[in-house]
């Protein structure tokens, strides 16, 4: 479940683009790369991920993300695509689960599906976003496994100011509930900090008791 948490909140935050049909809650400049460290449940970084446009076109948007461990040595990387339609950016379910969390599959056969997660151009406090749900099945060989990722309850709850190690910036803020099952259910609550032009500036997930479960902060714009 962490592994999974941290590839959403890495993939949330990735850098597409406001040109004509996508949302301006996110960089345009092909080129620009936005770090983010991740910190565990004691508040430790454990993963570090350099998201870089590298084609921002009117309507599909490619980015590269490079996860490395908190040393810097690099993990894994992997090419994705976002699709802009409708006044809405998606994010398809394989983009959500990131090349973080598809290595752990390497050399078996999987099948991703679902509805991935959208975000509509406009936001505004109050509104309610559209659940995201993302299935996956393995053929693990001896055994299949399938998983279910839901992320439901999506609201923007207010606009705050806050500072992070990259700037200062006015953000929406957005709740939602995160429930994994795979044999058995886990529940938890996130929350995400969204600022005009840049996309994802900080993401906290919480146990039910409030306890940390994974943080999420923009360390550098470049």
């Amino acid at each position: 479940m962490k592994t999974l948490l941290i590839a959403i909140a890495i993939t949330m935050s990735l850098p597409l683009t406001a040109q004509n049909s996508c949302s301006p809650f996110y960089p345009s400049q092909e080129g620009k790369t936005l770090v983010i460290h991740q910190f565990d449940k004691r508040d430790r970084l454990s993963t570090i991920s350099e998201n870089t446009i590298t084609d921002a076109a009117r309507s599909t948007i490619s980015f590269n993300t490079k996860l490395k461990d908190k040393r810097g040595k690099e993990i894994v990387n992997g090419i994705f695509k976002v699709r802009c339609s409708g006044g809405q950016t998606i994010l398809e379910p394989e983009a959500i689960l990131s090349p973080g969390m598809l290595q752990q599959y390497e050399g078996m056969e999987y099948e991703v599906s679902g509805d991935g997660l959208t975000f509509p151009n406009r936001l505004s406090v109050g509104q309610s976003l559209p659940d995201g749900e993302i299935r996956m099945k393995i053929d693990a060989g001896i055994m299949n496994m399938s998983m279910t990722v839901t992320m439901t309850d999506r609201k923007v709850i207010k606009k705050e100011q806050i500072t992070v190690p990259a700037g200062t910036f006015e953000c929406y803020v957005i709740t939602y509930t995160n429930t994994l099952k795979m044999g058995t259910s886990k529940t938890h609550y996130s929350t995400q900090w969204i600022a005009r032009g840049i996309g994802m500036v900080k993401e906290e997930t919480k146990k039910s008791n409030g306890r940390l479960v994974t943080r999420s902060v923009l360390q550098e714009i470049r």
